[in-house]
């Protein structure tokens, strides 16, 4: 049995975190996966309002867990973080004692981490959600230089890894010390290996799913050197 087990709450059209994160995390890290899916579906993929319901169904995607005991929880949905959501969701008992993290969570503690100050954003988000990322970052200490949009025409996971490579070669910029892909739903761990070998890129890579990844090793390792794993 994995020495710490974590419970993975996706939104039920993710298929990234699923593929990248495993073989990024300690080999002690058991992980396990339910999906958020709201009552009502978006008709369009570019329609944020189905954040509220989502959520909502975070308790059913929860109760996938019963009996597991997880001593960590992640909500794998970064936007989550920008409607004022998160602060009124509540844990069912039986896991209040589980570490709760959300995405953006993990992103501003590896951004602090590599004492990061100034960021590059890419976001596959409309005006008013990236706008909100850029705020939300600003009031973490992180100032976001400037903020590049990647257009999708029906959903996100279908953004190539050659748009990514592309839009980043074309919008790079040499005033920020870390750049951010944001969205866990996004593929980007191929889209950063190519940037850094290239374009020779030097400074920090970070998406939604590798600071998830960090952030998870992280936790293991503090979880191992206070003695409760």
């Amino acid at each position: 049995m994995k020495a710490l087990q974590v419970g993975m709450l996706i939104p039920w059209v993710n298929t990234a975190m699923e593929e990248e994160i495993p073989n990024s995390v300690n080999p002690n890290i058991g992980l396990h996966w339910s999906r958020m899916r709201p009552k009502i579906l978006p008709k369009d993929g570019h329609d944020s309002r189905y954040l509220r319901y989502m959520l909502l169904a975070l308790p059913t995607a929860l109760s996938c867990f019963d009996g597991l005991k997880p001593q960590v929880i992640v909500l794998g949905c970064t936007s989550a973080n920008f409607g004022n959501f998160c602060p009124s969701i509540k844990l069912p008992k039986a896991y209040t004692n589980s570490r709760f993290i959300t995405a953006f969570d993990s992103i501003v503690l590896q951004i602090r981490k590599l004492k990061a100050k100034n960021i590059l954003l890419f976001a596959p988000y409309d005006k008013g959600t990236i706008d909100a990322e850029a705020s939300m970052l600003k009031a973490c200490g992180v100032n976001v230089v400037k903020c590049v949009p990647l257009t999708y025409k029906d959903e996100i996971r279908y953004i190539t890894t050659e748009q990514v490579c592309d839009t980043f070669e074309k919008e790079y910029i040499s005033q920020c010390d870390a750049v951010l892909f944001s969205c866990t739903a996004l593929y980007t761990f191929e889209a950063i290996n190519n940037i850094k070998i290239r374009l020779n890129v030097e400074i920090p890579l970070l998406s939604s799913n590798s600071v998830i990844s960090d952030t998870l090793n992280d936790l293991y390792n503090d979880y191992c050197q206070i003695g409760e794993i």
